[in-house]
C-alpha cells in the first residue's frame, strides 16, 4: 500500500495541469490520495482535475475565492495522514519513478524532513523537457535571500550528486509527515498563511532546520518544472508578485532569525534591506505598500519567531552557517 499523499494547489493552471496529473497517474509507486484545491480558477482547471479523478484517487476541493497557496496547501494536508506527502505544483511533471526513489532515500536518511529530486526546466502544455536546471535544492545567502541552486543553468555533474541543502523547492517537495507535524503552528498550520504566496517554502525550510530536520537533494529522481517567475527575470514579475515577495522577505526573518543569525550575517542582511526599501520608494513603487503591510504584521510574526526560538533544537549559530560562504551545500556521506 502506498505511503504517500499528494497535494496540488491550482489557480488557473488548466494549460499544464493535465500533464502534471497524468505523470502522477503513471508513478511506479502510486499515491494513496491526491488532494487538489482549486483557488477560484476561471479557466476550467477544476473540471480538468475532476476528469483526472477517474484514473486517480483524487479529492477535489473547490474554493469560491483565492485564499492563497499556503491556506490551500494546509487544507489539503489536513485531509491525509500518510507518512509522506508530496507538495506538487500544477506545472510540474514527475518522472515515473520520482516517488519511488525519494521514499527510498527517505528510508535511508531518517533525519531528512524534506527531499527533492533534481528539477529541470520544462516548456509547453505537455511540460516537455528543457536542457536547463530549475532547482538543485534551495540555498541561502547572508543577505537573507533564498535561491534555487543552479537555476537557469546548463546541467553540470556536481548538481547530479546527492547533497544536504538548506531547503527544497515547493514545486515537487516530498515531506516527512512527522517533520511537518513537528514544526506546524496551532490548528495544523504547516505553511504560514500570513505569507499568502511566495517564500512560504523557505519559511518552512528554516523552521525544519531549527528543529533538526535536514533537507536532502536526491538527483536520481527527476522532474520537469515550467517555472512562472524565473530567477533570471530579476524583478520583472507582476506587481502583485513583487509586492508579496517584498512583504514576505521581512515576515520570513521575523519568524525565524534570532539575534545569533543577525549577528553572524551582519551587515549583509541590513544592506539588502536598505536596497529593497530604496527600490520600493523609487524604481518599483508598486511594491511600496508591501513595506507598510510587513510593518503592520511585525508583532504577530515576531511572536511566532519567539515561539519558534523557544522550541529550537539547533543553535542559531549553526543555522547561520548555511547562509555563509562555504556552508551552503554539504555532502551526503555513505
Amino acid at each position: 500500500m502506498s505511503t504517500v499523499d499528494i497535494v496540488v494547489v491550482v489557480h488557473n493552471h488548466a494549460q499544464t495541469l493535465g500533464a502534471t496529473l497524468a505523470a502522477v497517474a503513471a508513478q511506479s509507486v502510486p499515491p494513496r490520495r491526491v488532494v487538489v484545491v482549486d483557488n477560484a480558477s476561471t479557466d476550467g482547471s477544476a473540471a480538468l482535475a475532476e476528469d483526472a479523478g477517474r484514473s486517480l484517487p483524487l479529492e477535489l476541493v473547490r474554493w469560491p475565492e483565492n485564499r492563497g497557496f499556503s491556506a490551500a496547501a494546509n487544507e489539503a494536508l489536513r485531509r491525509g495522514r500518510e507518512p509522506w506527502v508530496l507538495a506538487l505544483n500544477p506545472d510540474c511533471r514527475l518522472a515515473p519513478d520520482y516517488l519511488e526513489r525519494l521514499v527510498a532515500a527517505g528510508a535511508d536518511h531518517p533525519r531528512a524532513g524534506s527531499i527533492t529530486g533534481l528539477l529541470m526546466r520544462a516548456h509547453g502544455a505537455e511540460l516537455a523537457p528543457a536542457d536547463r536546471v530549475d532547482s538543485a535544492g534551495m540555498v541561502v545567502a547572508a543577505s537573507g535571500r533564498h535561491l534555487d541552486r543552479a537555476s537557469g543553468r546548463q546541467l553540470r555533474r556536481r548538481w547530479e550528486r546527492p547533497a544536504w541543502v538548506f531547503g527544497v523547492s515547493g514545486a515537487a517537495a516530498l515531506y516527512r509527515r512527522e517533520a511537518l507535524d513537528d514544526v506546524a503552528y496551532p490548528a495544523g498550520e504547516v505553511f504560514d498563511e500570513t505569507f499568502f504566496a511566495y517564500r512560504e517554502d523557505a519559511d518552512l525550510a528554516w523552521r525544519l532546520q531549527r528543529r533538526g530536520w535536514g533537507s536532502l537533494l536526491w538527483p536520481a529522481a527527476r522532474a520537469w518544472h515550467e517555472r512562472g517567475l524565473k530567477p533570471e527575470m530579476d524583478r520583472r514579475g507582476t506587481p502583485e508578485i513583487n509586492r508579496h515577495s517584498v512583504r514576505n522577505r521581512f515576515l520570513l526573518r521575523w519568524s525565524n532569525a534570532d539575534w545569533r543569525w543577525r549577528l553572524a550575517c551582519f551587515p549583509w542582511w541590513l544592506i539588502r534591506d536598505l536596497v529593497v526599501a530604496a527600490a520600493c520608494l523609487t524604481v518599483e513603487r508598486s511594491s511600496a505598500p508591501a513595506l507598510g503591510e510587513a510593518w503592520a504584521l511585525r508583532r504577530q510574526q515576531r511572536a511566532r519567531g519567539e515561539a519558534n526560538a523557544s522550541r529550537a533544537l539547533v543553535s542559531g549559530w549553526r543555522v547561520a552557517r548555511w547562509f555563509l560562504p562555504g556552508g551552503r551545500v554539504r555532502r551526503v556521506r555513505a
